[in-house]
């Protein structure tokens, strides 16, 4: 019960502080470039310098402290031992003169810190403190959201002229981007559509088949809602290694990463996911007829990538691993066993463990309005809404109870009701802990109140 009250609590994501990306000109930050590194440097090396200083601004803060002394017997230094671990990270990192360099040499990391502060002081990345010398704000961590890529989701085939365009978000990894392009094709000769995840092309007949691409780096998980490969992979493996519901998996997946509930659908996720995996290690393309629901997607896809149910990589295959030979039982007959022909195969379930799938009404057999956390038939949901049903049977079992004491006691009862009230609600107590051993006596003197008044 502690599990349910915590699982119905609304969870709250506490986003560190942030602080724009520097703003400086590219004719301030190329001069630096320019004057501070070698004319041969490459785009790699300055963008790795750049983004380590913009992804460590506690580091920042360190070395600004040292380099601005406040306490007495603190000594100002340009390059500070945070600085230079910085510097002694980017060089190993970049691979240069890292194989033969000490720790302790600083003959190499010195210069490199040095550069490393003029280029925070450049792209603004420093403490600002009063005229005292006390600090008055120091570095947040630096947003770059500013400075993110703009993605735009198109075919990959290059056969088509006339180009579509709408507007959706996209799943990359844990992160959800909003407003991104998403570009189709149309040949004009033969009116095929392409399109990011699949292509469409009209038959003879008329009918119109889907072709799912295996090399597609994006697939569309929802009405406007499309996601990378990285994003469906974790759907598949989250649901396989928690044995968690695409509806679960969904909720989850919001609950955790999602700034807004995006309504996507797992299922649909899993499908293609699964069917993309399949065809690119049978090296097939899978072609169905367009707009089938996606009970059908996977019927159809089973029966072209099931192989009967035969497991691709399993076939043929035996060891000590997953199989043994098989041992006669002692008191079986062998005259219709031969144990000298194949190993006994294991066989392999999901672990998954169903909870009663009929209404908790006693003597209610019917299906349950919801199988995910539901108790009641359709009838009994509208009958007891959020009661408990443990709670129901407690007290119609106690009311009956209570009518075969009275009729059997009778006036006995009556007097003593009359006489105390509190004497009454003593004894139902001790008849319902009799009655119910094994229910904590909290619960009990709750329903008893729920009885009483």
């Amino acid at each position: 019960m502690l599990m349910a009250f915590f699982s119905c609590l609304p969870t709250v994501t506490v986003a560190s502080e942030e602080q724009l990306f520097p703003n400086i000109t590219f004719k301030l930050f190329s001069e630096f470039v320019s004057q501070n590194f070698s004319s041969q440097v490459s785009l790699t090396t300055v963008l790795v310098v750049l983004f380590s200083l913009t992804e460590n601004s506690d580091l920042l803060n360190l070395h600004g402290r040292q380099k601005n002394p406040y306490i007495l017997g603190e000594k100002k230094s340009i390059a500070s031992s945070w600085i230079k671990s910085l510097a002694r990270a980017l060089n190993e990192h970049l691979g240069k003169f890292s194989q033969n360099m000490n720790e302790e040499d600083n003959a190499l990391i010195i210069p490199i810190a040095t550069k490393l502060d003029t280029m925070a002081s450049v792209l603004q990345l420093e403490l600002i403190f009063s005229k005292k010398g006390k600090l008055k704000k120091k570095l947040a961590t630096i947003s770059h959201r500013d400075i993110a890529a703009v993605h735009v989701i198109c075919p990959s085939s290059m056969e088509h002229s006339i180009l579509r365009y709408s507007k959706s978000y996209l799943n990359k990894g844990a992160i959800i981007h909003n407003n991104v392009h998403v570009l189709s094709g149309k040949c004009k000769s033969c009116d095929a559509g392409y399109y990011a995840d699949h292509e469409l092309m009209i038959q003879t007949s008329g009918q119109r088949n889907r072709i799912y691409l295996n090399s597609a780096k994006y697939m569309k998980i929802g009405q406007h809602i499309w996601a990378d490969c990285s994003f469906s992979n974790a759907v598949v493996n989250g649901m396989y290694s928690f044995h968690a519901s695409a509806a679960a998996y969904t909720d989850y997946w919001n609950n955790t990463f999602g700034q807004i509930n995006l309504k996507y659908s797992a299922k649909l996720t899993f499908v293609q996911e699964t069917v993309q995996i399949m065809t690119s290690d049978q090296k097939v393309y899978l072609e169905l007829h367009e707009n089938l629901p996606i009970d059908e997607v996977t019927k159809e896809a089973y029966n072209a990538l099931g192989q009967n149910g035969i497991i691709y990589a399993a076939n043929g295959h035996s060891c000590s691993e997953c199989s043994q030979p098989y041992m006669q039982p002692e008191n079986a007959s062998s005259d219709n066993m031969n144990v000298d022909h194949a190993d006994v195969k294991m066989c392999v379930i999901d672990g998954i463990v169903m909870g009663p799938t009929h209404c908790a009404y006693q003597n209610c057999e019917s299906d349950l309005l919801n199988a995910c956390g539901g108790s009641f038939c359709p009838i009994h949901e509208r009958e007891y809404e959020n009661k408990c049903c443990l709670a129901a049977k407690i007290i119609e079992f106690l009311q009956h109870k209570l009518v075969s004491s009275i009729k059997e006691n009778g006036i006995k009862i009556l007097k003593t009701a009359v006489l105390s009230g509190f004497q009454i609600y003593n004894k139902i107590l001790h008849l319902m802990m009799d009655l119910c051993c094994l229910i904590d006596k909290t619960n009990i003197i709750l329903v008893l109140i729920n009885l009483l008044c």
